[in-house]
């Protein structure tokens, strides 16, 4: 067995529809049957000990990256003023897939001969560093600055090259610069897409020293301070405040701070994000991250060719629909035209059928639509409604019922044939919900066939099998491939098989009615949904407290 991470509700939302478009689907595919056939342990299995190099005060380097132990950690802090230092482990995934971005990013960094320097740590092995620096899941960066070993700053940037460049530099530079006069506060933020501006009636308060923080971590965005009184009365801002700039839409928003003076970072951090957003966005890989981090669960998709006009038109049509909701939802507009197929997939979209809206609640993933034909600027005015005061109907993906879904010894099952056959009071029905592409989902059809035969005889007993990733029933949580649930006759609770996968212990199972004798119960791997995060919203982390027989091949489901 192994430890399942249960990732925060939300973000599985956020992470579903969009990490199909910022990955390869074969790439995935792949990785999904290397690491789901082979696993990986938590420490690798070598059949001889390599000898192992002395360690000494000198720092050798790998790519630009500094290899760092317990006996030259303390002289890399001491010669560099900037070091970011990244806790890995040799089998983690996510380290590895880090690697190169790392590596670029250290590569840069040394070409400009700046003071900013990366390095790494096997955590594995220096296990006393990991502990003074309470390393609780792989990779951790933490960036040590001026040689301070007491008081590190974990890494809040993306976990691309850039992101860890710009997260250094903002880190390294002078912070928030003080905008003393109109003039400079005008100039400020006339040079800049998207500007925020602390106007505090004390740069020393601890709101401004907050807000000096989020400006830190939020490296995308120009930030800047104020105490002028001229630049309060030239923006009309009356008390201390945040605003956020831009050169669209409405032109800027505010957020006073309380009576008290009190700043939120988390508030404050939100708002930037929500704001920053354009009324109806355009779903890209340079938009999404933004979209999935504005704090809004949900979401109105307008599915658009862009090369029609009259459906471009429709974009600026929905803008009103956008205004009323604002604050409530997100507006996005997806072009078929682009790479987007794996969206379509998940919301069941053809590319003939636009333009058509399909809303999505990310917090509970319901999805509403509007029946083909009928999209009109009203009738998205009114599923917008309906999913706000919480009375809309959502909707279900399912494919066609195949011909001779009942003609094999596993019956094919779709969204639309599951409940007539899945809950048919008179049949125990033995269901494994799958996908496609999965390893494990491969190595059991021959099983699952074989199982089927054995039963085919059997009036009372029902092997069936659904594509889980192109249909969806209200009544089934699927966490993983391959999910195995028994729904007995008569109405009784669904089962969840957690046995090994073998015909042997199946036909225990079904012959004992839906019941495994307790020293059969083994939960063999399986493909978790919850633990394809890695798209990667940083701090997806390989926890270190698994065991060396549990693995950490956390594979990914395509998501949307």
């Amino acid at each position: 067995m192994r430890t399942r991470t249960l990732l925060w509700v939300t973000v599985l939302g956020l992470l579903l529809w969009a990490s199909c478009i910022q990955s390869n689907q074969e790439e995935t595919k792949e990785e999904t049957k290397e690491e789901t056939e082979e696993g990986t342990p938590l420490e690798p299995v070598e059949d001889e000990e390599p000898p192992k190099k002395e360690k000494t005060t000198e720092i050798e380097e790998e790519a630009d990256v500094m290899i760092l132990h317990s006996v030259n950690f303390g002289r890399a802090l001491t010669e560099n003023k900037y070091l970011l230092v990244e806790f890995y482990a040799p089998w983690c995934g996510h380290c590895k897939q880090l690697e190169p971005v790392y590596a670029a990013a250290a590569e840069k960094l040394k070409k400009e001969e700046s003071a900013m320097r990366l390095a790494k740590v096997d955590a594995t092995v220096e296990r006393e560093l990991a502990e003074e620096f309470d390393v609780g899941g792989f990779p951790t960066l933490k960036l040590f600055i001026n040689g301070d070993r007491k008081q590190p700053v974990d890494f809040t940037g993306k976990r691309s090259t850039d992101g860890i460049i710009q997260w250094m530099k903002r880190r390294a530079g002078p912070g928030a610069p003080v905008l003393d006069t109109v003039g400079s506060a005008a100039q400020f933020i006339d040079a800049h897409n998207i500007s925020v501006v602390g106007f505090f009636k004390d740069l020393e308060s601890d709101a401004s020293k907050a807000f000096s923080d989020i400006s830190y971590d939020m490296t995308d965005v120009e930030f800047a301070k104020t105490m002028t009184a001229e630049v309060f009365q030239k923006y009309e801002v009356k008390g201390d405040s945040v605003v956020l700039f831009k050169k669209f839409d409405d032109g800027r928003a505010d957020f006073p701070l309380s009576e008290e003076g009190k700043l939120d970072k988390g508030n404050v951090t939100t708002f930037i994000k929500f704001n920053s957003l354009e009324l109806i966005v355009k779903f890209s890989q340079e938009t999404a991250e933004k979209i999935f981090t504005s704090g809004i669960t949900l979401h109105s998709l307008l599915f658009i060719n862009s090369t029609v006009q009259t459906q471009t038109d429709l974009v600026e049509q929905t803008r009103p629909v956008a205004k009323d909701f604002k604050g409530k939802m997100l507006f996005i507009v997806i072009d078929v035209m682009d790479p987007v197929t794996h969206v379509l997939n998940y919301f069941g979209v053809s590319a003939d059928e636009v333009p058509t809206v399909r809303l999505i609640n990310m917090g509970t993933e319901k999805k509403f639509g509007i029946p083909a034909g009928d999209l009109t600027v009203e009738s998205l005015r009114q599923l917008c409604k309906d999913v706000v005061d919480g009375s809309a109907k959502p909707y279900y993906r399912s494919q066609e019922i195949p011909e001779n879904w009942n003609e094999g010894p596993v019956k094919v099952l779709v969204g639309k044939n599951f409940e007539s056959v899945a809950l048919d009071q008179t049949k125990n029905v033995f269901v494994e919900f799958y996908a496609p592409w999965c390893g494990h989902c491969k190595e059991l059809a021959p099983i699952w066939k074989e199982l089927g035969e054995k039963y085919a005889d059997r009036q009372d007993i029902v092997i069936a099998m659904m594509d889980a990733t192109a249909n969806e029933v209200e009544s089934v949580d699927v966490k993983g491939f391959p999910t195995l649930k028994y729904f007995p006759a008569g109405g009784k609770e669904v089962v969840e098989y957690t046995g090994k996968r073998d015909l042997e212990t199946f036909t225990k199972f079904l012959d004992n009615g839906g019941v495994l004798p307790e020293e059969e119960e083994d939960e063999e791997d399986e493909v978790d949904i919850d633990d394809a995060k890695d798209g990667d919203k940083d701090g997806d982390e390989s926890k270190v407290e698994e065991s060396a027989e549990e693995t950490t091949n956390e594979t990914e489901k395509d998501e949307l």
